[in-house]
């Protein structure tokens, strides 16, 4: 390093060996004003380091998220990754009967980068996805709506505009209902899905619908600082974990629903459902392990859509 520094400030030579010096300069300026890779959040890490012990390989949608909070947690070794993607794949025949449930499997091997995340053996889960789709409607619910979004944009395969007006014609008189009906039951987490997914598909965080919602989710805290689906005061993860996403999504900080999110956190890195309730550790861990991150959703995402699967 001290000699190719001394080398760059020697004005001397022939043009041929004085063009190759500056690129050498160059290559060297930008080795040494390269900022380092932002650290992994330290709750978001033990979390990952509980689900790499505990989770198990399998073929559903807790296995997918797991293999996103483990990446998102920086805790997912290649080999892991490697085990983890060929049960994902194995179990997809059985699992992913559903525009939500291929979409999940999709999330869950990109973030694993091992092989192509657009198939499960033959089985092509883009195409399997996308089966489900009429007039920009996915499926049934708000989960096979955003997930799919965002598994098409996972894999630079859209999500279609079609997708992204049906969307944001489906909220109601506040956020978004389960059912994507525009009748009532809005809820905190379908509301959260929905901005996350309108946001990762292009649409402006000045977006007053968007921000109207986002407010409309906000105004549902609990007194304990996070969000619930029962009504009740306690903070419950997934929602808490969910609205955290959303806000993060639409270019803010929220430190009340952070606290609340991290007061679920156990000794051994995981995280419950309610402080009174351990509820799935394992569903609540994957949420809040992606949260906290600050990783956006999908983690991992491809510059070029994968080919058909043979």
């Amino acid at each position: 390093m001290a000699a190719a520094s001394r080398a760059c400030r020697n004005d001397g030579g022939s043009n041929a060996v004085t063009r190759i010096l500056l690129i050498v300069c160059l290559l060297l300026g930008g080795l040494l004003m390269a900022t380092p890779a932002r650290a992994v959040d330290a709750d978001a890490r033990r979390g990952a380091e509980w689900l790499r012990t505990n989770a198990p390989r399998g073929g559903d949608g807790a296995a997918a998220d797991a293999i996103i909070a483990l990446r998102a947690g920086g805790k997912l070794s290649r080999a892991d990754a490697r085990a983890r993607a060929a049960a994902l794949r194995k179990g997809a025949g059985s699992y992913a009967r559903t525009a939500g449930a291929n979409a999940k499997v999709i999330l869950g091997l990109v973030a694993a980068h091992n092989g192509s995340p657009r198939c499960a053996g033959k089985r092509d889960l883009l195409k399997q996805m996308n089966t489900f789709r009429r007039n920009g409607r996915y499926g049934s619910t708000v989960f096979d709506q955003t997930l799919a979004m965002m598994a098409a944009r996972a894999l630079a395969a859209g999500p279609q505009q079609a997708t992204v007006t049906f969307l944001q014609r489906a909220r109601g008189g506040g956020g978004w209902n389960l059912r994507l009906t525009r009748g009532s039951g809005d809820s905190v987490s379908s509301t959260a899905m929905a901005i996350i997914a309108l946001r990762g598909a292009g649409v402006s965080n000045q977006n007053k619908a968007l921000n109207a919602a986002m407010n409309w989710m906000l105004g549902k805290r609990r007194s304990s600082g996070g969000f619930s689906e029962d009504g009740g005061t306690r903070s419950q993860a997934n929602p808490t974990a969910l609205v955290l996403r959303a806000v993060r999504a639409m270019g803010y900080s929220d430190p009340k629903t952070e606290r609340a999110l991290r007061s679920l956190r156990k000794s051994d890195g995981s995280f419950l459902f309610t402080r009174t309730d351990a509820g799935s550790r394992l569903l609540a861990t994957n949420d809040a392990v992606l949260a906290l991150s600050g990783r956006t959703q999908p983690v991992g995402a491809l510059h070029r859509t994968p080919g058909a699967c043979n």
